[in-house]
């Protein structure tokens, strides 16, 4: 038998450390390195050694012995970091779920508590094996204890034996701490003999045989400086080696404590989900697998003609498509399923010749799919019949593909996954499969699953259709499921308006913004494509010219040795793999080099070249000959739209490649482009939360407010400020919503911090309404635990009050943008929503194609553009009444560039 005992404070440290530079954390916040890289040791270790009996030992605080034999033991560590603290009982959680006991005794260290049970590990006849990086544990290693070494990351090395001390020292591990004796520990504060290093005190060693030995024969060591240093640290030597060695402690470790016991499922469950480690908690298997209720495979005309019955009598079901592709518009559905109840659910798969509308070739091992005809004509009314409610998770894309199979739908909706984010914008993942699992503790079939291992092509056509019904009819199934505790959770947090009167009709919006894509010239951009390519062979060229040498600047490490070592440039900041070279410290070294701006050029061609201008092209799609981009509505936790295949919000607007960019984009033949954005409105937005006099009165003045503030800021005239004086008006003004203090924008305008400061108070000074406003929104998120915008959408912040500054201050900060961000969000989302029913009740040609934030695109036939640029106009400004006047921009021309105004 084989005792496993793990060093806790040592792993817990590592695991923390692992994620220091970009640290875990959870939609609370709350820092979780140290418990996720926990439990993969834990994981690791189980799967690999399937232990019999395993404990962790760790510190408990209080002085111990080695601190009064010497004061300054550990005196020079740092004190624990806060957000590691507050994991340590959570680990302790963790290990009582598994059922791993835990020793730890005030006054005794962890090391010695595991060389205790060693002993009595040894005494019982049973091996050891230590999971720990500490090198004091070194000494204890012989044939019956071992090592198992984490790596630098949260992964366990192979196991050490006491070949390892003959191996990387030459020494016997008993040895060890006469070696450290000599050299101390500096982890520790083990003071060793002075001016001892490893390579000495191991030279010693060899030749002397141990600590004893060496100071018994000093007057043989030679050289002499080394023979002195170690006769006047003798006795630093002695108190080193006692502070090193590990010693058995009054301690009852009762092995028999240390069989593995049962491990509490729910409650590991119910940690894991609250931690949101979903990954962990599906690898351990945690969770209800076994299929619930009944499921339905239908195929057969007079089955569906059934099941159209069912749906109509439930008047409420849940509906999901299982297709060929995760792009919906070029997607070809392969089977539907439906759900009217918890644990009742139907798959209908479905059979077209390849090619075919509303289908595709679907090979099931012997059974035939539903006619896509039939299909349509039975099952076609039901989601089209707008008396009947359907539920759905990321119901937009299952909309597309039906509506791209012929069958439109119509009626109430819930969205499953839109709910999920109205409650908690913040959470990392909206998956049905996580939700699933957090909500209802059901582990949901695996995509993966359902293919044979090795299989990469994943070709769903290939599935067994009865694999298919129950993974398909599991997803409706689980919908339902969700839909049921959202709707009551919608109530309870008063979201319901928000959601139903915002969100939900938005998602049919965005669904016909997608069909209807953007038209792209792939002749503006093979034209950019040359440019761009013959810019970035210049700027190479004169990049190696002022480096001195070629060089490939794509590469970091090759680019740190050209600016560091070679140019001799100031590094500002340190990674795990050398000195950065991110874009904030090239735009710090610009004033230093000329080759620091030119690489920031360099990168911005090759970003764009790379992400637009040779991409776009290949995201043309076949059928429609138009770019399809996604919008994305729970993701960004201020209740923004964001877009993806391609990512259309992120076109830079202010360079003159992004604008040359959006210039490719044009609208269908005969057509304008009418583009529409919202005229400084989060200022605008500002002024009505705050009320402050001067913001409101610049604004109903219709004066620019940057010159003004300028001029309030500096005490001059309007005429009389400068350009530079209106910039720095406007950082200040948009920087104060979020946070920006006097180092950012001291930063930003390239100011001293006093002088930043000093702008920053005046402006509150003249801005009093804002500066009490901003008090206000952190007194409020402080007492209700969360930011509101205007509409009611809510972000948590349970942080307002944490001890952790970094955290407290993210917090404080989000709880004056998010009802100013949020808000604006929620603003372009109403004027979407009314601008697309004006365009569909006035069964207008023209359609809205693009949304990137405060802007919004149409594709307009020319005879409607005057009366719907109006209606724009119009629709967009009154979207939520403000105390503040709201400008809407508007322009139109023959491609987006032209129309932006």
């Amino acid at each position: 038998m084989t005792l496993f005992l793990l060093d806790g404070h040592a792993l817990a440290y590592r695991a923390y450390y692992a994620f220091a530079r970009s640290p875990l954390t959870n939609s609370r916040g709350e820092n979780t390195g140290a418990v996720f890289g926990f439990a993969r040791y834990l994981i690791q270790l189980r799967r690999r050694y399937e232990p019999t009996h395993l404990a962790a030992a760790f510190d408990a605080g209080g002085e111990t012995e080695r601190h009064r034999l010497y004061p300054e033991y550990k005196a020079n560590r740092k004190k624990m970091p806060d957000d590691m603290r507050s994991q340590l009982p959570v680990i302790h959680r963790l290990l009582d779920a598994m059922g791993i006991p835990v020793f730890a005794e005030r006054g005794y260290e962890a090391d010695d508590i595991l060389a205790t049970a060693t002993a009595r590990a040894l005494e019982r006849d049973m091996d050891v094996k230590i999971v720990t990086g500490d090198k004091d544990m070194l000494q204890l290693l012989s044939k019956r204890v071992h090592m198992i070494r984490p790596s630098k990351g949260t992964n366990l090395e192979d196991e050490v034996g006491p070949a390892y001390c003959e191996e990387r020292y030459g020494l016997d591990p008993a040895r060890i701490v006469d070696l450290l004796a000599l050299m101390g520990d500096a982890s520790d504060n083990v003071p060793g003999v002075r001016g001892i290093g490893e390579k000495t005190a191991l030279r010693l060693l060899h030749e002397f045989g141990s600590l004893e030995a060496i100071l018994e024969r000093t007057d043989e060591i030679d050289p002499v400086h080394v023979r002195r240093r170690i006769e006047e640290g003798r006795e630093q030597a002695l108190l080193s080696r006692r502070l090193v060695l590990l010693a058995e402690v009054p301690l009852d470790v009762d092995i028999e404590r240390c069989r593995a016991g049962e491990q509490d499922d729910e409650t590991l469950a119910d940690l894991l989900l609250d931690l949101e480690f979903h990954g962990i908690v599906k690898e351990l298997g945690l969770g209800s697998r076994a299929p619930e209720g009944e499921r339905y495979l239908l195929v057969g005309e007079e089955g569906l003609e059934d099941l159209a019955g069912e749906l109509r009598r439930a008047g409420l079901f849940a509906v999901d498509t299982e297709t060929t592709s995760l792009d919906a518009m070029s997607a070809q559905a392969v089977g539907i399923s439906f759900a009217t109840e918890p644990g009742r659910a139907w798959y209908v798969p479905v059979a077209a010749k390849s090619g075919e509308a509303g289908g595709g070739l679907f090979e099931n091992g012997g059974g035939e799919g539903a006619a896509p005809e039939r299909v349509r004509a039975i099952l076609g009314p039901v989601l089209a019949d707008r008396s009947l409610a359907k539920i759905g998770h990321n119901l937009k894309y299952d909309i597309l593909v039906l509506e791209g199979a012929g069958m439109p739908v119509a009626g109430e909706l819930f969205d499953t996954m839109v709910a999920s984010y109205v409650l908690e914008p913040d959470k990392r993942s909206h998956s049905l499969d996580n939700l699933a699992l957090e909500l209802c503790r059901h582990r949901m079939i695996p995509y993966a699953e359902l293919f044979a291992k090795g299989d990469r092509s994943r070709d769903i056509l290939t599935v067994p259709v009865e694999r298919l019904r129950d993974y398909s009819c599991e997803d409706a199934d689980y919908t339902f499921r969700l839909r049921n505790i959202f709707d009551a959770a919608l109530d309870e947090a008063g979201a319901r308006p928000l959601f139903r009167e915002v969100e939900m009709p938005l998602v049919g919006v965005l669904a016909r913004m997608e069909r209807e894509g953007m038209g792209i010239d792939t002749s503006v951009l093979e034209t950019l494509s040359l440019q761009t390519a013959a810019e970035i062979e210049t700027l190479t060229a004169k990049i190696h010219e002022l480096a001195g040498v070629e060089f490939n600047i794509n590469s970091g490490k090759q680019l740190q040795e050209i600016l560091f070592t070679r140019l001799g440039l100031s590094p500002v900041r340190k990674t795990k793999t050398g000195f950065s070279t991110d874009v904030d410290v090239l735009t710090e070294l610009a004033a230093e080099h000329p080759i620091a701006g030119m690489l920031l050029e360099y990168r911005q061609l090759v970003k764009l070249s790379g992400t637009y201008i040779d991409a776009l092209p290949r995201l043309v799609n076949e059928r429609t000959g138009r770019i399809h981009t996604s919008f994305n509505q729970a993701v960004a936790s201020t209740g923004r739209l964001s877009s993806s295949n391609p990512n259309l919000q992120n076109i830079p607007v202010r360079t003159p490649l992004g604008r040359m960019i959006r210039g490719a984009f044009v609208p269908r033949p005969g057509n304008i482009m009418l583009d529409a954005d919202y005229s400084q409105i989060e200022l605008r937005i500002m002024a009505h939360l705050s009320g402050d006099d001067e913001l409101v009165r610049a604004f109903r003045d219709g004066a620019d407010v940057h010159t003004r503030t300028a001029a309030q800021i500096h005490g001059v005239a309007p005429e009389e400020v400068t350009r530079e004086m209106r910039a720095r008006a406007k950082t200040i003004n948009f920087g104060v919503m979020y946070g920006l203090g006097a180092r950012g924008l001291a930063r930003q305008l390239g100011i001293g911090t006093d002088e930043a400061k000093t702008f920053i108070e005046e402006y509150f000074a003249t801005h009093g309404g804002i500066a009490r406003w901003i008090g206000t929104a952190r007194e409020s998120a402080r007492e209700r635990g969360y930011a509101e915008t205007l509409l009611g959408r809510r972000r948590a912040l349970p942080d307002m009050d944490s001890k952790d500054g970094r955290l407290r201050s993210f917090s404080e900060r989000i709880a004056v943008n998010m009802p100013i961000q949020g808000t604006a969000a929620d603003m372009i989302k109403v004027a979407m929503i009314r601008l697309d029913r004006h365009i569909r009740e006035g069964e207008l040609a023209s359609r809205m194609v693009l949304q990137v934030h405060d802007e919004l695109v149409f594709d307009v036939v020319p005879d409607e553009l005057e009366a719907l640029e109006e209606a724009v106009r119009r629709i967009m400004a009154s979207a939520i009444e403000l105390d503040v006047p709201v400008v809407v921009d508007a322009g139109s021309g023959a491609n987006w560039l032209e129309a932006h105004p």
